[in-house]
């Protein structure tokens, strides 16, 4: 029996255009560069939480990733990440 996991499937509304992501390594990765040719990653804005007095401890935080349908054109924006995943 294969043991079931956690898949990440993006679709399109507007065309019915679709890919899943699933894990095919150890520890349950799956590459986002499957999408490409399917869906474009458009644009990821980071916000940088710094202390001007402790430069070097600058953490990089997701604010905003689009996601690009590429057969219309269509696209969704994901925003509002909690904290605690960094």
């Amino acid at each position: 029996m294969t043991e079931k996991g956690i898949r990440v499937t993006i679709a399109c509304e507007s065309c019915g255009h679709f890919v899943d992501l699933i894990p095919l390594t150890k520890g349950q990765h799956a590459n986002i560069s499957k999408i490409e040719g399917d869906f474009r990653i458009e644009e990821i804005d980071l916000d940088y939480d710094y202390s001007v007095d402790a430069v070097e401890e600058v953490t990089a935080e997701v604010k905003e990733m689009r996601i690009d349908c590429q057969k219309c054109n269509n696209y969704i924006v994901l925003n509002e990440f909690p904290s605690h995943v960094y």
